[in-house]
């Protein structure tokens, strides 16, 4: 399996919770170099909020 971790070159978001009682983690890139990560259930719902913001706003994307 290829690395999921976003990078400028192919951005994204990658959130990833492996079982019930481990916390969550993510990660995202953008084409035009913003980068965040996050670990733990709020965080990562954060960051997503983030991403998504960021993702509707930015013009490189």
């Amino acid at each position: 399996m290829t690395d999921l971790t976003p990078t400028p070159q192919q951005p994204g978001l990658h959130v990833a919770k492996p079982a019930k009682d481990f916390p969550a983690h993510g990660s995202y890139a953008c084409r035009c170099g913003a980068t965040d990560r996050a670990r733990g259930d709020d965080n990562v719902r954060d960051l997503v909020a983030v991403w998504i913001d960021h993702r509707n706003t930015c013009p490189h994307r």
